[in-house]
């Protein structure tokens, strides 16, 4: 008698589900590789940041007229740093994840205390995230209720260093992404609670999605701090700022603190009115973009756009001297 076939052993949904991810993946890397990648969160960061320090200043971003390319040139040196961040943790996640995997398995009891670890963590970054987006805040034990509501979010009291707007993201993203990790490796150690394929396809790819959105908010408000802070910098140091002398044919009538009208005496001239007292923000879109010299003195100080064609001519040097500004 011919003995029955072996049973085929059950699938192995954590194989099939890797081969999805992996499938899914590829699929990606072939749409979007790394350099597209890169230079489309080099324009958003630049794009973000240059038109939240430009709307500081007064200036709408519609009116500059930057290109892609402006944007990508703009953001070089600061998005340097999360990029490199973003990287790293791409390259270190693979042999970190394998390296816990065999740990797992050869050290079920290391394996089941870190799990506790991270989810103890994860679960504290989560309501870290949730909290702050929900607008709570913790008040430290020696400041006065009149203190902290009087507290702008994500502010600190009495020496506390204030946390960043992009740091809720980041929490939250993280807290997220260990308690998910912390679930795989428990079912890893316990195969009964692990799901069906199907299930673990959508969680993991509901994740990715959270993931990768938590990152583009958190991107978003680190590029908005820094363009805040660049605008702040740039009105603290107005003298830093080209000086700009403007000449007219006609009376431009420009009004703003420290700005100074001269109408020249030869009726021959080709301009015969001067205008001191300025400051150059940028050349852009045929355009000049520039601040009184005084801007910080007076609350009602306008940005000021000029032509630049034929019209005017414009004289510019650096001249470090203090103006004589109201305080």
């Amino acid at each position: 008698m011919t003995a029955p076939p072996p049973a085929a052993a059950p699938p192995d949904d954590d194989a099939g589900t890797g081969q999805d991810v992996s499938r899914l993946w590829r699929i990606l890397a072939h749409v979007v590789t790394p350099t597209t990648f890169i230079a489309a969160i080099m324009v958003y960061f630049g794009a973000v940041r240059t038109n939240t320090m430009y709307a500081r200043l007064g200036v709408d971003q519609s009116m500059l007229g930057l290109s892609l390319q402006d944007y990508a040139l703009r953001s070089v040196t600061l998005a340097a740093e999360p990029l490199i961040l973003v990287l790293v943790a791409a390259l270190v996640a693979p042999p970190a994840h394998a390296w816990l995997t065999r740990s797992a398995e050869r050290h079920p009891a290391f394996a089941k205390w870190a799990v506790r670890v991270m989810a103890v963590l994860g679960a504290a970054g989560a309501a870290l995230g949730i909290g702050s987006l929900a607008g709570w805040r913790l008040m430290p034990p020696y400041a006065s209720l009149g203190e902290w509501r009087s507290l702008p979010p994500y502010a600190g009291v009495a020496g506390w260093r204030p946390l960043p707007a992009y740091a809720m993201p980041l929490c939250l993203g993280l807290g997220v992404f260990l308690l998910v990790y912390c679930s795989s490796l428990r079912r890893r150690l316990d195969p009964r609670h692990a799901p069906a394929a199907t299930d673990q396809l959508v969680r993991r790819t509901l994740c990715m999605a959270l993931l990768l959105f938590l990152l583009l908010w958190a991107i978003t408000l680190f590029a908005q701090s820094r363009g805040e802070r660049e605008a702040n910098r740039t009105l603290a140091g107005m003298r830093r700022l080209p000086s700009t002398v403007v000449y007219a044919a006609r009376r431009l009538n420009l009004e703003g603190p420290g700005i100074t009208e001269t109408a020249l005496p030869d009726p021959a001239a080709m301009y015969r009115f001067r205008y001191t007292g300025l400051r150059l923000l940028i050349n852009s879109n045929q355009r000049y973009f520039l601040l009184p010299a005084c801007y910080m003195s007076d609350p009602s100080a306008r940005a000021i756009a000029l032509p630049a064609d034929d019209s005017l001519r414009l004289e510019f040097g650096l001249f470090r001297v203090p103006s004589d500004c109201p305080r």
